[in-house]
């Protein structure tokens, strides 16, 4: 074989390893997540919030790469199960922002320790050398990732 078709074999390996890791995590969070039932997106937008103090709905859209109204829709049961708060600003009526509210930081305090615990427990399997190799990897596939992003 020659090299170009080892390493679209490889290629294809790793995919299918990064579709079931996501797969397995998926299940995971959706057991953590049983009483909630919160979407994935749902989390993420979670996670979003917790970085800065308030979004505008605008930003949101641009960084979850949905439209605004996709974004007003996703934040719906998170501000009936009390996870966010949806406002205007005094100063600009037209814009729309979204925060986190207490009831969410509890709830994602809470699924970090346990996201924690369980990546601790599944990651404590390897030896460190497979460890350094996964961090090593890890930051060669995000810097690679980061590259195709900002092709444009």
């Amino acid at each position: 074989m020659n090299c170009a078709k080892d390493k679209l074999l490889l290629i294809e390996d790793v995919k299918k390893d990064l579709y079931d890791f996501v797969i397995i995590s998926r299940s995971i969070m959706n057991e953590i997540n049983y009483e909630e039932k919160l979407s994935i997106s749902q989390l993420f937008l979670l996670y979003l919030l917790e970085e800065s103090e308030s979004y505008k709905v605008s930003e949101l859209a641009e960084k979850l790469g949905i439209t605004p109204s996709a974004v007003t829709n996703l934040s719906n049961k998170l501000v009936e199960s009390q996870f966010i708060n949806r406002f205007r600003p005094e100063d600009n009526r037209r814009v729309v922002m979204i925060s986190l509210t207490d009831k969410g930081k509890q709830f994602l305090k809470k699924m970090g320790e346990v996201k924690s615990k369980f990546l601790v427990e599944a990651l404590w399997e390897l030896n460190n050398d497979d460890l350094k190799n996964m961090n090593l990897s890890f930051l060669k596939l995000n810097y690679a990732l980061q590259k195709y992003k900002n092709r444009k």
